[in-house]
């Protein structure tokens, strides 16, 4: 099975307290991690997407520490459920970062996932990021405007899902021209440089820029990452590969698209990736067009992160369309 983790996790047996809408109820740790948990409850469960309140004991420290941390519930199982850390406070964060610090076998280890979790949950990272997403998002969308998006109401395009719309994205227009290969390439490496992965991987044709976009911005910063190519269907010949590039069993890393509708594509990248035994940390788009691909992905395990959407990009369209 694919390990789709972004954070390490140590086991952790103790007794938690679990406050939700259904009242309290007492579960045990099966493992704890900076990103998140997984609770074993077999006479109550928190609802799916609920965030709930946690209150435990850290037995380790001198003396005893309690910790108060919130969730939100991504999966539940006939034994338990699995909690995505959504905020901790200052006092509980500093004993839970000695906890890591005691018990990950090497101390850059350690000091790599406390940084991962500041920059996912601490507000002046994440605000920093959304700042310089939105600078970078702000250069993209005229190129986007001028070059990729095409609107033909008379005439409908049709769709990879068979569907006929009036709006169709041509992103090798921007993906494969100069400055805005850069400007993508920076887009993706900012959502990518906090996670520790060793590669990008995607589908050919429309990933392949980002893909190299991507290692190309990552190298400026001295990360030296593999690209990895998939092919719709394995080669037939030579090698008999459906990845193309250097990688091994077990090889963190992020899946990469352009655009997705369905999501037809990116999880036949995923099935691939899956034969070949990598570990998908992230999956990222370009634009999503909001034709179900991000729900059908999330059914498979995966958030989908999108830069863009279809409706996004439509009212910048018709609103720059009023201007002239």
């Amino acid at each position: 099975m694919i390990e789709k983790r972004k954070y390490f996790r140590l086991p952790f047996e103790e007794h938690v307290e679990v406050l939700c809408q259904k009242g309290s109820f007492r579960g045990k740790f099966r493992d704890i991690g900076l990103g998140g948990v997984y609770i074993y409850s077999s006479d109550a469960k928190p609802d799916l997407y609920e965030e709930v309140a946690l209150v435990f004991i850290l037995k380790e420290t001198e003396p005893p520490i309690k910790v108060f941390m919130k969730g939100k519930v991504i999966r539940t199982d006939d034994v338990g459920f699995a909690l995505r850390l959504t905020s901790i406070n200052e006092q509980s964060f500093e004993h839970i970062k000695k906890y890591f610090y005691y018990n990950l076998e090497s101390l850059t280890k350690a000091e790599a996932e406390i940084n991962r979790f500041l920059h996912d949950i601490h507000p002046l990272p994440r605000m920093i990021k959304l700042l310089n997403f939105f600078h970078i998002k702000a250069e993209i969308m005229p190129y986007i405007l001028d070059r990729a998006l095409l609107y033909r109401p008379q005439q409908p395009f049709k769709l990879s899902s068979g569907k006929e719309s009036p709006y169709y994205l041509d992103c090798r227009k921007i993906t494969l021209f100069g400055p805005t290969f850069k400007m993508i390439g920076r887009l993706f490496w900012e959502a990518l440089r906090d996670y520790q992965i060793e590669g990008i991987a995607g589908m050919s044709l429309g990933a392949d820029p980002i893909v190299c976009a991507t290692l190309s911005e990552a190298l400026e910063e001295g990360v030296n990452l593999e690209g990895l190519l998939i092919r719709k269907e394995p080669k037939k010949y030579g090698t008999e590969r459906q990845i193309e590039g250097n990688f091994y069993p077990g090889m963190p890393i992020a899946l990469v698209e352009d655009v997705v509708t369905t999501g037809g594509s990116l999880l036949k990248a995923i099935d691939a990736c899956k034969k070949e035994g990598l570990r998908i940390i992230n999956v990222l788009s370009l634009i999503d067009r909001e034709e179900g691909g991000k729900e059908k992905l999330r059914v498979e395990g995966y958030d989908l992160y999108a830069f863009f959407t279809l409706s996004e990009i439509i009212s910048a369209f018709h609103k720059h369309s009023q201007e002239l």
